[in-house]
């Protein structure tokens, strides 16, 4: 007998397993579910973990794009659109109270009570300064009659405007036919119409201008908190779906190391290096940016917010204090303009948000205004004494210890310390915009690059199949 014609040894069948149904009669047995998917073909496996891959820097790339598109059209907003409307309602504010300022102080110069030929006062400088103002009221309304959310609001201050404007116009005609009267003491008619001027300025106008104005600042607020917390979303969002994405990458590597005995797959170590620098990148980025929003809220925004009110109180206060000259020295105008300066002391108090390096800015507006209320309590004693004449150059001339150059120095030292604020408010939202420079177009290409690496680390695999 030939070796050929050994009949090989019988190989007995597995005992069946307790409890499984017997296969149908003249069937393969059917393996386990798990070593089915254990024999899935190799150029399938590869094509599953190229998709994979594939799908998770496609996510990554999305989150980098959009995060970046909205906070940076976010940042945008906010310092254009909410934060610029808010500057020109506060600005409008002061205008406004210092334009009834000075339409008060035009009916406070005159000649002197015991000599008709001497001139008391400054009636040059309220004229040409509510000149001024009310051509920038003009400019301040047109600014903001693009907001179609407010025009309402804005068409009704138009209104009152008006109003003021025709009251305040009939109260200066009717003090130009009387050349000859002494200084603090306008015709009866023309205080009247000054009265009906500032009622209509200070029980309406201001009021709604106040009212438009805490509207732009809760909505600059809001767009604030909008923009810091679409960044937050983005760090996440990139650095989750950044983890992922490497983490499939390095699986796969190492899955193609252990099947087909290659230390590294130099494609898939560049596409894992991609998606790790944008994934490090973005979250860098993004953090940056909403701690960039964030102080630009807390050390910018909140202090001019505070700023740009106390500038309207004390415009609205130095217009007060004018109107109680004109009226007479009622003692209800000056109770609100006690009511004003103390409203004014709280505001101008340097609260927490103050640093160090700005509270001897502070302390020295503060010394400005004590000039101020210096001025005003001057100005009491003054008409307290009848002595008009002097009252009326105490509030209208230019110079040290008068109220025209007193309160311009205060104001306008408040105007630095407000516009430094909100000068520090662009600085941040800026640097929040540039933080994300690049990012709409930089991702997209490096992930592309990552993605191309993925087929280029995948076909000489799958050709060794074909």
């Amino acid at each position: 007998m030939t070796i050929s014609q050994v009949a090989p040894p019988a190989v007995a069948p597995p005992p069946p397993v307790p409890g499984a149904p017997a296969p149908p009669a003249g069937r393969a047995p059917v393996p386990p579910v798990r070593e089915r998917r254990r024999r899935m073909p190799p150029p399938a496996r590869l094509a599953v973990q190229a998709t994979a891959a594939l799908v998770a820097v496609l996510a990554l790339c999305l989150a980098a794009v959009i995060g970046a598109v909205t906070v940076r059209s976010d940042a945008e907003q906010l310092r254009d659109t909410s934060a610029h409307r808010a500057a020109v309602a506060a600005e409008l504010r002061f205008a406004l109270a210092d334009l009834d300022a000075q339409r008060a102080n035009q009916l406070v110069p005159g000649h002197a009570v015991d000599d008709p030929e001497v001139s008391v006062g400054n009636r040059l400088l309220a004229l040409i300064t509510a000149q001024q103002r009310r051509a920038q009221v003009s400019d301040l309304l047109r600014q903001l009659g693009g907001d179609e959310a407010h025009a309402a609001q804005v068409r009704g201050i138009l209104d009152l405007l008006g109003r003021y404007d025709e009251a305040s116009g009939r109260a200066a005609y009717v003090d130009e036919q009387h050349h000859d009267r002494a200084a603090g003491h306008p015709p009866a008619a023309a205080v009247a119409f000054s009265a009906e001027a500032g009622d209509i300025m200070h029980s309406h106008l201001l009021p709604k201008l106040a009212a438009l104005a805490e509207d732009y600042d809760a909505q600059a607020t809001m767009a604030s908190r909008t923009a810091r917390d679409a960044a937050v979303r983005s760090a996440v969002a990139v650095g989750i779906l950044g983890l992922v994405a490497v983490a499939v990458l390095l699986w796969w590597q190492r899955d193609l190391t252990r099947r087909y005995r290659r230390i590294l797959n130099p494609a898939l170590v560049a596409a894992t290096a991609a998606a790790l620098g944008v994934t490090l990148a973005g979250v860098v980025s993004f953090t940056g940016a909403a701690a960039d929003l964030e102080a630009g809220t807390r050390d910018g925004l909140r202090p001019w917010s505070r700023l740009a009110q106390a500038r309207a109180v004390a415009a609205d206060a130095a217009a007060t204090q004018s109107r109680w000259f004109v009226g007479g020295a009622e003692p209800q105008q000056r109770a609100e303009l006690d009511a004003l300066n103390r409203r004014l002391d709280g505001l101008l108090a340097p609260g927490g948000w103050a640093a160090a390096d700005e509270r001897p800015v502070y302390a020295d507006v503060n010394e400005r205004y004590g000039h101020f209320r210096t001025d005003d309590r001057r100005l009491v004693e003054l008409m307290a004494a009848e002595r008009v004449d002097q009252a009326a150059v105490v509030l209208t001339d230019v110079g040290r210890g008068e109220v025209g150059f007193d309160f311009w120095d205060f104001a306008t030292t408040l105007e630095v310390l407000a516009q430094d604020q909100l000068a520090d408010f662009h600085a941040r939202t800026d640097a929040a915009h540039s933080a994300l420079d690049g990012w709409p177009v930089v991702p997209p290409v490096v992930l592309g690059i990552a993605a191309a690496l993925v087929v280029v680390g995948v076909r000489p695999r799958l050709a060794e199949y074909r």
